[in-house]
C-alpha cells in the first residue's frame, strides 16, 4: 500500500519535477521552430545538364538551399516527361519536396495550338490528369497538377471539361489538386462561382493589372484583398505567383528588391491564412546568371530611378509617375543648387512634346526635359537654384516623367540617377540603397521605380527567397 505524501513532502518532490524538466529542457537545446505557413514554392528554370535535360539531384539540392517546400515542374520541351519521370520525381521524393505538374494550354503548346508536338498526350488533358494521378500514386511527393494560361483557354477548358479533367485524375488518386493559373484581371465572382467546384486552389500571377509591369507594387495588397475575399466566398484560396524572371511583354526586368517586396507581402497573407501559398515564377536556380540586357541601369552604381511607358499603351495628358523625397539645407547654408543626370532610350529624331522628363520643388517646376530633346546618353540638367523654393529650409523635391500629350503607342524608358546637391542633401541621392523615396503615378500606364541592375541575380534572388522562406 502507497502511503500518502504529506503536504510538506509534496511541495518538495514538486520543486524536485520542476527543476528536473528546466534541467531537461536545457540538455534538450531549443526547440526547433515551427515551420513558415503555407506553401513556399519555385516553378521552372531549373539546373541543367550540357545535354539539355534536367539535372534532377542540383535542382532539388538548389531548392532546398532556398528553404522551399514545393516545386512546380514545367513539362513543355519534348525531354521534360521523361525527365520528369525517370530523373526528378525519385530525387524529389527522396528530398521530401512536394512537386506539382506544370502543363501548357493550347495557346503555348509546342508547335502550335494543336499541340501535335505536345508529348506523350497532346491536347488530351484528361489523359495527361490520369497519367500524373498514376505518377503520384508511385511517388507521393507528387501533389498537384497546375495548367498556365488558364483564364485565355476557357473555350478549351469548359467548367465541364475542367471537371472531368480533375475527376479523371482524381479517381486514381483521390487527393490530387488541381491548379489553373488565373489573372487578377479574369478573377471576376461570375468566374469563381462558374470554376470554384472544380479546382483546389487558384495561381494568381501578380503583374499589377491592367498595367502589366515587374516593377510597380503599390497594387498588390488592394488586388490580394478583393480576390481573397472573391475566394472565400466558394472556399478557395489563391497562391501568389511572383515573377523572379523577365516576364514577357514588359519593359523593365524584376530586380531583387522587387521579388523580395512581392513575396514577403504574399508569405505575410499566407501567415494570416488568407493565402495558400507563394510560388516563384521560373527563378533561376542556376547560380551566377545576370540580369538580361540591364546592364546600362545606372549612370554610377548599379541602381537608378527608372520611368516607362510600354508600347501599345495608351496614356491621357497629365498623367505621370513620380518619385518624391525631402530636401533639406546643409548645417550653415543658405542657398541649394541642384544637378540630375538622366538619359532615356528615346532618339533625337522622335517626336516632341509628349513624354517629358521634371523636377519639381516646393509644388514648382524647376526643371525639364522632353525625352526627344537628346540622343540616349546620359547627360545632365543645367544647375538649378532651388534656393527660393525652400520653406524653413526643407521642401519635397519631385521627379517625375510627365504626359504633355496623350499617346496610344510611344513607348520610353527614361532614367534619373547621381542627384547632385550643393548646400543642401536628400537621402539616397544615387538610389543605390533601397528607401529615402515615396513614389506615385496617376493613370497608372506611366510607372516609377528604383531599379538595380545585379551581375550574378540568379545568386542573390535565390539567396533573398530563401531568408524569406526560411523565416
Amino acid at each position: 500500500m502507497t502511503t500518502p505524501l504529506s503536504s510538506r513532502q509534496a511541495a518538495r518532490w514538486s520543486a524536485v519535477a520542476l527543476l528536473l524538466a528546466f534541467v531537461g529542457s536545457l540538455l534538450a537545446g531549443p526547440a526547433e521552430a515551427a515551420p513558415a505557413p503555407g506553401i513556399r514554392a519555385s516553378y521552372a528554370n531549373p539546373v541543367r545538364k550540357a545535354d539539355g535535360h534536367v539535372d534532377a539531384q542540383a535542382t532539388v539540392d538548389r531548392l532546398r538551399a532556398m528553404n522551399a517546400d514545393t516545386y512546380a515542374f514545367l513539362v513543355n520541351k519534348s525531354t521534360d516527361w521523361g525527365d520528369l519521370e525517370q530523373g526528378f520525381l525519385p530525387a524529389a521524393q527522396a528530398s521530401g519536396l512536394a512537386v506539382w505538374v506544370y502543363l501548357v494550354p493550347p495557346t503555348e503548346c509546342p508547335g502550335g495550338t494543336s499541340c501535335a508536338e505536345y508529348l506523350p498526350y497532346k491536347k488530351d488533358y484528361v489523359a495527361w490528369g490520369q497519367a500524373i494521378a498514376r505518377l503520384s500514386v508511385r511517388y507521393p511527393v507528387l501533389k498537384a497538377w497546375a495548367m498556365d494560361d488558364f483564364n485565355a483557354n476557357t473555350s478549351t477548358f469548359t467548367k465541364e471539361y475542367t471537371a472531368k479533367m480533375r475527376n479523371a485524375a482524381r479517381t486514381i488518386q483521390p487527393g490530387l489538386d488541381f491548379y489553373p493559373v488565373v489573372y487578377a484581371n479574369a478573377v471576376t465572382q461570375s468566374f469563381v462561382d462558374a470554376y470554384a467546384a472544380s479546382i483546389d486552389s487558384l495561381i494568381l500571377p501578380f503583374r499589377d493589372d491592367p498595367y502589366r509591369n515587374t516593377l510597380w507594387t503599390g497594387s498588390l495588397r488592394p488586388q490580394l484583398d478583393q480576390i481573397v475575399a472573391r475566394l472565400a466566398s466558394k472556399s478557395r484560396k489563391a497562391i501568389l505567383m511572383v515573377y523572379a524572371s523577365t516576364l514577357s511583354r514588359t519593359t523593365i526586368t524584376p530586380d531583387v528588391e522587387y521579388v523580395r517586396t512581392v513575396t514577403a507581402v504574399g508569405l505575410e497573407y499566407a501567415a494570416a491564412g488568407k493565402l495558400d501559398g507563394v510560388i516563384q515564377y521560373a527563378l533561376p536556380l542556376t547560380p551566377g546568371r545576370p540580369q538580361s540586357s540591364d546592364e546600362r541601369v545606372a549612370h554610377a552604381g548599379n541602381s537608378a530611378l527608372v520611368f516607362t511607358v510600354h508600347p501599345d499603351n495608351a496614356t491621357t495628358a497629365g498623367d505621370y509617375a513620380a518619385a518624391s523625397t525631402t530636401i533639406r539645407l546643409d548645417a550653415g547654408s543658405t542657398s541649394c543648387r541642384m544637378v540630375v543626370w538622366h538619359t532615356d532610350d528615346r532618339p533625337a529624331t522622335s517626336p516632341l512634346g509628349y513624354h517629358a522628363k521634371q523636377a519639381i520643388v516646393g509644388g514648382t517646376q524647376v526643371w525639364e526635359r522632353d525625352v526627344a530633346s537628346e540622343g540616349s546618353d546620359w547627360y545632365t540638367s543645367s544647375p538649378v537654384d532651388l534656393t527660393p523654393r525652400l520653406s524653413g529650409g526643407s521642401a519635397t523635391l519631385t521627379l517625375r516623367l510627365y504626359e504633355k500629350k496623350a499617346v496610344t503607342n510611344y513607348s520610353v524608358t527614361a532614367r534619373m540617377d547621381d542627384i547632385s546637391l550643393t548646400g543642401c542633401h536628400v537621402a539616397n541621392p544615387g538610389f543605390e540603397a533601397d528607401g529615402g523615396w515615396t513614389y506615385s503615378r496617376k493613370g497608372g500606364d506611366v510607372l516609377a521605380g528604383r531599379h538595380t541592375y545585379d551581375a550574378v541575380y540568379s545568386t542573390s534572388v535565390h539567396a533573398a527567397v530563401g531568408a524569406l522562406y526560411g523565416g
